[in-house]
C-alpha cells in the first residue's frame, strides 16, 4: 500500500514539474494575429475659394437673421401675422385699410423703428385696386419715404397685390385682371429705392380662401415665406 501511494505521489510530482514546459510550448504553437494599423481617413480638400464662399454665405445668413422686418399692410397682413405669429417682426396692419390709413397711421406708427438694420415691407393696395388712379398716389408716397429710409441704410420692398382665390359679389369689382393692372402700374411707378416683389405670379391658382379675398393659414405662410428676407 505504501509503495502504491509513493508511486502516485511521484507521478503527481513529475506532472507538476512538466506543466510549465507544456504551457510554454502551447503558447509558442499558438499563431499570433497581427493587427494592421488603422488607415487614416483622408481629409476632403476644400479650395481657398470654396472656404471664402462658405464663410461669406454664413456671414450673410447671420446678417439676415439679425435684421428687423417691418411689415405694413391691411387685413391680409393681419391674417398673415395671425398665421405666422409676430416672429420677431414689427407689424402695422389693420382690416379694411388703404392709402389714407397707410399715410396717416400705418407708416407713422412704425417709422421710428426704421434704421440701417431694417427691411420695410409694404403689402397694401387690395382695398384700392378698383381705383387704378390711386397707384400714382401710392408710388409717389412710397418713393418719397423710401428715399428717406434708404438714406438711413434701410431696404424697402413693395409686395404685389396677391390674387383672388375666386371672384365674388361680396367684393364687387375686385378681379384678378384688375389686380394685374394695379401691379403693373405699381411696378413701373416705383423708383430705384424700392424693390418690387412679385408674389402674385408665384401663388396664382394656388391660394385657398373661404371668401375669395382672405386666405387660409397655409396660404399666408406660403406668401410670408416668399417675402421673408
Amino acid at each position: 500500500m505504501c509503495k502504491k501511494i509513493k508511486g502516485i505521489m511521484a507521478l503527481a510530482l513529475a506532472f507538476v514539474c512538466l506543466m510549465p514546459r507544456m504551457i510554454v510550448n502551447a503558447e509558442e504553437a499558438a499563431p499570433v494575429t497581427e493587427v494592421a494599423p488603422a488607415e487614416a481617413v483622408p481629409t476632403e480638400y476644400v479650395s481657398p475659394e470654396a472656404q471664402l464662399y462658405n464663410q461669406t454665405a454664413a456671414e450673410v445668413s447671420v446678417a439676415q437673421a439679425t435684421r428687423q422686418l417691418v411689415l405694413i399692410g391691411d387685413s391680409r397682413t393681419v391674417g398673415m401675422k395671425s398665421a405666422v405669429g409676430k416672429n420677431g417682426n414689427i407689424w402695422s396692419a389693420k382690416i379694411g385699410m388703404g392709402y389714407s390709413w397707410m399715410k396717416s397711421t400705418g407708416v407713422p406708427q412704425v417709422e421710428a423703428n426704421i434704421n440701417s438694420n431694417t427691411d420695410v415691407v409694404i403689402l397694401m393696395g387690395v382695398n384700392d385696386v378698383r381705383s387704378l388712379s390711386y397707384t400714382s398716389k401710392y408710388t409717389s408716397y412710397i418713393n418719397e419715404k423710401a428715399a428717406n429710409w434708404t438714406a438711413l441704410g434701410a431696404s424697402v420692398y413693395y409686395v404685389s397685390v396677391n390674387p383672388m382665390a375666386f371672384e365674388t359679389s361680396s367684393y364687387p369689382g375686385i378681379t384678378n385682371s384688375v389686380i394685374e393692372s394695379w401691379n403693373s402700374k405699381m411696378k413701373s411707378g416705383l423708383g430705384a429705392n424700392v424693390t418690387y416683389i412679385d408674389t402674385y405670379s408665384q401663388v396664382l391658382g394656388k391660394v385657398s380662401s373661404s371668401d375669395g379675398i382672405h386666405y387660409s393659414r397655409s396660404t399666408y405662410k406660403t406668401i410670408y415665406s416668399l417675402i421673408d428676407l
